[in-house]
C-alpha cells in the first residue's frame, strides 16, 4: 500500500489502509486504542493534503494578482486614453511604480511559503511510510497466525498430531503482539509528534503573510499620499473625487454584468 505522498501531492483524500482487525487475538484495549489512532492520523494526513493543495492555490493566486496588475496597466497604457488625460497617464505610472516594487516580494513570499509550510508537510510526510511498513508487517503476521491456527483447527479435527503446529501458532501469536505494540508506540509518536513539528511552520506562515500584505499597504499608501501631495488634493476633495469616479465606475454595464 502506498501512502498518500507517493500518490502525489494534491489529493484531497489520501489512501491510508488501517490495520486489519484482530478481534479475539490480540488484547482488546490495544486493538481498540490502534484503530482509533488510526483514525486520527487519517484525518490528520487528510488535512495536510488538503492543506498542501491550498498552499500550491495561494501561490499561483499570488502570481495571478501580480500578472493581473501588471495586464491592467498594460492594457489601459495600450488603450489610449493616456493621451488624452494627463491625469490619467501619471495615475499609471504611479500605479506601474508600486506594481514593480511589490514583484519582488510576491516572488519572494510565494518561496517563503514554499519554504516555511509547503516543504515541511511533503518532509512531514515521508515520515509515514516507515509507519506504515510497520502496519504492512502486522498484518502480514495477524495472516500467517490465522493460517497456523487454520491448519491446527483442521489437524484437531481429524485427530492428529498438533504438537508441532501448536509451537508455530504459538510462536506466530507471540511475534504478532510484539510488532503489534510497537506499531501501537510508533503511532502514538508520529501522531503526538505532528502538532510541535507543524506549529512553528505555521507561525512563520503567518508572519509571510503579516510581511506581504504590510508591504503592499505600506507600498500603495506611500504612493497615494505622495500623490495627493503632488496635485495638492485636501482629504475631503479627494475622497469626493473618489467617491464620483466609483459611482461612475459602479454605473457601467460591464460592471453590473
Amino acid at each position: 500500500m502506498k501512502s498518500f505522498l507517493s500518490l502525489g501531492i494534491g489529493k484531497s483524500t489520501p489512501t491510508i489502509e488501517p490495520p486489519k482487525p484482530a478481534s479475539g487475538i490480540l488484547p482488546h484495549q490495544e486493538e481498540e486504542s490502534l484503530a482509533n489512532l488510526w483514525v486520527d492520523i487519517t484525518k490528520a494526513e487528510a488535512g495536510c493534503c488538503k492543506l498542501s493543495t491550498e498552499i500550491k492555490n495561494y501561490r499561483n493566486a499570488l502570481k495571478d494578482v501580480q500578472d493581473s496588475e501588471e495586464k491592467l496597466i498594460r492594457d489601459l497604457s495600450n488603450s489610449g486614453l493616456a493621451v488624452y488625460s494627463p491625469q490619467l497617464h501619471q495615475a499609471l505610472d504611479e500605479y506601474l511604480s508600486v506594481t514593480l516594487e511589490m514583484k519582488p516580494k510576491t516572488e519572494e513570499t510565494s518561496g517563503a511559503v514554499q519554504l516555511v509550510l509547503g516543504d515541511p508537510i511533503k518532509q512531514y510526510h515521508s515520515l509515514y511510510e516507515p509507519l506504515d511498513s510497520f502496519r504492512r508487517r502486522r498484518d502480514a503476521q495477524l495472516i500467517a497466525l490465522q493460517k497456523s491456527q487454520d491448519k491446527l483447527d483442521r489437524l484437531k479435527l481429524k485427530g492428529k498430531r498438533t504438537t508441532d503446529v501448536l509451537v508455530e501458532r504459538d510462536a506466530a501469536q507471540r511475534q504478532l503482539k510484539d510488532i503489534n505494540k510497537q506499531l501501537l508506540t510508533e503511532s502514538k509518536k508520529f501522531h503526538s509528534l505532528r502538532q510541535p513539528f507543524l506549529q512553528p511552520c505555521i507561525q512563520a506562515y503567518v508572519q509571510t503573510q503579516v510581511d506581504y500584505y504590510g508591504t503592499a499597504n505600506s507600498h500603495f499608501t506611500s504612493q497615494v499620499q505622495a500623490s495627493r501631495g503632488v496635485h495638492q488634493i485636501k482629504d475631503a476633495e479627494y475622497e469626493s473625487i473618489i467617491g464620483d469616479h466609483l459611482k461612475k465606475i459602479k454605473s457601467l454595464n460591464i460592471v453590473a454584468m
